[in-house]
């Protein structure tokens, strides 16, 4: 690969497992995260990557605006949380507007560093601009601590890896909709 474009954006963000082996991360706590987006030049365009006329592999401008504007307007300050947490009821009975993001599963990094670049995928395939297409995503990079980070990537042929799809199941939600302000989800018939 010869050339990389990262664009790093940090968040605040609560979360908390049901299913943790660290009896701490039931608790909800919060951590100062840092999501990084990795983006390389294409090689599958006639069969070598080019710059284009300007020398560049996409104007960053362009190429980080939605991936920037889901960080900071709907990541930050939102409570990742697992689909069937038992306190999402009263936190809505308290706080009707809480910021609020579902998973399939319980929000592990691994997993935020699955969905996020999924998230990604669908922005980046709706983007109408043909200068972005001469880019293509690699994954996604998650620091949820100063100690640890997960980087998610997709297979070598592009494909999304098999662990992550069957965590997810046949649940719908946020990570397959293109809209940066989306935070949906429905339940699958198997979650």
């Amino acid at each position: 690969m010869s050339l990389q474009l990262k664009f790093r954006y940090r968040f605040e963000a609560a979360h908390r497992f049901l299913a943790a082996h660290a009896p701490s991360c039931r608790t909800p706590h919060g951590h100062t995260w840092y999501a990084t987006a990795i983006f390389r030049l294409r090689t599958d365009i006639e069969s070598e990557a080019k710059l284009d006329e300007g020398a560049m592999a996409a104007e960053f401008g362009s190429l980080k605006k939605n991936w920037k504007a889901f960080i900071t307007e709907t990541a930050d300050h939102s409570y990742l949380h697992h689909h069937a947490d038992p306190i999402i009821k009263t936190l809505l009975q308290d706080n009707p507007g809480a910021r609020l993001l579902a998973f399939p599963t319980d929000p592990t990094t691994e997993m935020i560093s699955g969905l996020f670049a999924l998230k990604l995928t669908a922005m980046q395939k709706a983007e109408t601009n043909p200068a972005l297409k001469n880019v293509e995503l690699v994954g996604v990079h998650i620091q949820e601590t100063p100690t640890n980070s997960i980087t998610f990537k997709f297979e070598k042929n592009g494909a999304t890896p098999k662990w992550l799809l069957d965590k997810i199941g046949d649940a719908q939600g946020w990570w397959s909709q293109p809209n940066v302000a989306d935070r949906s989800f429905i339940r699958g018939t198997s979650s």
